[in-house]
Formats: structure tokens, C-alpha cells, sequence
């Protein structure tokens, strides 16, 4: 999934916040769709990425843009690494760079769409994995999610290379139509979490795992005690072919807006996320905890 302007948005905030230089991505890894399918116990998907790839109708439709934190490196020895902290709020993310303090804006409305030919990996819960790749006007563009009916989620990898080197950076978004309500009794929602670890060896490699999203109402309650728990398990590392080191990740006791949306925490420990299309029949949104930052998405059961 890709949003872009130019070399696109996250790319055009990394460049103007941060120092460029030269790197080289793990994300350029890619294991056949079949070794994927198996090691994430994916079946086959029930239609072609062409039937199911929705992304024109559903950013048409979209009220709600979230993206996580940014993470980015860089050739230059001076600022090999970088993060961008965003907030979100309705269509726009904010996005600062925190040790200048720079600001740049990202609004959905003004970022047109891009896409490569997309692969679809496999099915889960009737959502079908998708990934990307193309380039356009120099940018190396890469993606991981899937595009639902009213919702989308993904992780992002953009890569530019200019005059003064390279700079890269990975993120979570999550974007679609809300509900605008919270739900109305107990339900639970199953799904996919994708993502990437933010530091170390293995960043910018490719995870994808279970999400499961718990919305529990108190026999009797009104819904002013409800709360949302959203668990994330099974977390393989598809680049590497195993398990990554931290198959879990939990946050428990959410609470849910009148508006069907939900959030905690700050960059590193931080969920933000909400319920989209008719009946709440999906969730989306985005994380960071245990040193990885991604998206997920789910449907109702």
C-alpha cells in the first residue's frame, strides 16, 4: 500500500528532518510466496491480488490516517539512525524530528496514490496479505498489509537515493472509513499484525503475526466499563524463516472513544487505532512495543 507524493511523504519529511548518507535494506529479501505461506500458516488466497486490491475506493472514502513512529538510517556517520515521532489526529500526522525539533505534515488528502504490482501472499480471517514493490521518480517503495473493505493496514519501506546519499526509513500506517461509534456489545475481532523491528541487526526485516482484538462488556454495564484488550502472537520473522525473538505482544485494558477510536502510549510502548465500516466489521490500526514497530488489521467475528 503507497501513499505518495513525489518520493513520498515519510521520504519527504526524513529528508527534510534528517541527514542523508548510503545504507543497505534487509527488506530487499524475498522469499517465494509459497515459503511465506508456510512458515505464517497462511492458505492460499481465495482470489487474485487484482479482484481484492481495493485501495482507489477505499482512500476515497477514508476519514482516518494513523501512522506510527518513523525509523530511518542513513550513510552519514554523524546521524546513521533516525526517528521521526508523528501524531495523528482525523486525515493529518504531524511528524517531528525530536532532537531539532522540526515539524513537516502529512494529510491523506493530499497524498496521491502509488502502487506496484501486487502479490498476494495468502489468507487469513478473510484478509488476504499483500505485498509491493515498484520505484517511482527514484524512490525504492515497498509494502506489507492488506487492504480490507473499509479499512487498510501496512508496513511501509521507503528508500531514496540522491546527490548526497541515501536515507531510508520504515513505518506502520493504518487508514480507512470509521464507524465513528463504539460497539455496542461484546465482540472480538481476528486478523494480521505486520510489522519490522526498529533497531538493531534485523531492522527494515519483514514480521508478520496473529492480532486479536477482545472487546469485553460487563454483564449489566452501560459500556462505561468496557475494555478493549488487543493481543498480537505467533510473530515469525518472513525474511529470516523463524520465529522472531519476541512472538508476543499484548495491551491490555484500552479504552474506546464515543467515536470507535481507541490509543495509549508514546513512541516505543504506543497503540493507536480504531473501528471501521458498517457493524464495527473492522479494526486497524498501529503499534510499537518490544522494539518493533507495525499495523494490523481485523474482522469481526
Amino acid at each position: 500500500m503507497k501513499h505518495r507524493s513525489s518520493c513520498g511523504p515519510a521520504l519527504a519529511a526524513a529528508l527534510m528532518l534528517a541527514a542523508c548518507g548510503g545504507s543497505d535494506s534487509a527488506s530487499e529479501r524475498a522469499p517465494t510466496t509459497a515459503d511465506i505461506r508456510e512458515l505464517i500458516g497462511l492458505t492460499a488466497p481465495p482470489e487474485s491480488p487484482q479482484a481484492q486490491y481495493r485501495p482507489a475506493e477505499i482512500l476515497a472514502r477514508s476519514d482516518s490516517l494513523i501512522l506510527s513512529t518513523m525509523h530511518g538510517e542513513t550513510g552519514d556517520a554523524e546521524i546513521p539512525t533516525f526517528r521521526l515521532l508523528t501524531q495523528c489526529s482525523g486525515t493529518q500526522c504531524t511528524v517531528t524530528e525530536p532532537l531539532s525539533g522540526a515539524v513537516d505534515t502529512i494529510d491523506l488528502a493530499n497524498t496521491p496514490l502509488r502502487q506496484g504490482a501486487p502479490t498476494a501472499i495468502g489468507e487469513r480471517h478473510g484478509i488476504t496479505l499483500v505485498w509491493e514493490s515498484s520505484n517511482h521518480t527514484g524512490a525504492d517503495l515497498a509494502s506489507l498489509g492488506a487492504w480490507l473493505e473499509d479499512s487498510s493496514f501496512a508496513i511501509l519501506n521507503e528508500r531514496q537515493t540522491g546527490d548526497e546519499g541515501t536515507v531510508e526509513v520504515w513505518y506502520g500506517i493504518a487508514l480507512g472509513e470509521l464507524t465513528g461509534t463504539r460497539p455496542a456489545g461484546s465482540a472480538t475481532w481476528l486478523g494480521i499484525m505486520v510489522g519490522t523491528p526498529a533497531t538493531g541487526a534485523a531492522r527494515g526485516e519483514r514480521l508478520v503475526g496473529d492480532a486479536a482484538l477482545t472487546w469485553d462488556i460487563p454483564a449489566g454495564g452501560d459500556g462505561s466499563g468496557a475494555a478493549l484488550d488487543v493481543a498480537f502472537g505467533a510473530i515469525k520473522n518472513i525474511d529470516r524463516g523463524t520465529a522472531h525473538t519476541t512472538e508476543t505482544a499484548l495491551f491490555s485494558n484500552l479504552a474506546v472513544g464515543p467515536d470507535g477510536t481507541f490509543s495509549r502510549g508514546q513512541s516505543g510502548t504506543r497503540i493507536q487505532g480504531g473501528f471501521y465500516g458498517l457493524g464495527h466489521a473492522e479494526a486497524a490500526g498501529i503499534f510499537e512495543q518490544s522494539g518493533i514497530v507495525g499495523a494490523f488489521g481485523a474482522t469481526r467475528q
